[in-house]
């Protein structure tokens, strides 16, 4: 019992660990881009800047949330061989 006990508080654990890291990667948010003809032209240095800028922080995002997939996947199997062991211990106590 106590085994079965120390096993759920690891997985509580590992399951607020998930938490953290699926909310890490935020999308960048996109620059303002005017549709006035004039403002556009005033603006014509910051707007090319800005735009760049995204298109950065966008690619950064998805590397982000590229790595993100890649480990919250790992901890997946890694959680579910744990809840599999956790299975056994249940049915063999039910023996």
């Amino acid at each position: 019992m106590v085994l079965l006990k120390q096993t759920c508080a690891a997985l509580a654990v590992l399951s607020w660990g998930s938490a953290s890291i699926a909310g890490s990667c935020l999308p960048p948010v996109p620059p303002w881009m005017p549709t006035n003809a004039d403002e556009v032209q005033a603006y014509a240095d910051l707007l090319k800047r800005d735009a760049e800028m995204y298109f950065i922080d966008v690619e950064q995002y998805f590397r982000c949330l590229d790595r993100q997939r890649r480990e919250v996947f790992e901890q997946a199997r890694e959680v579910s061989g744990d809840y599999a062991r956790v299975l056994e211990f249940l049915d063999d106590m039910r023996k």
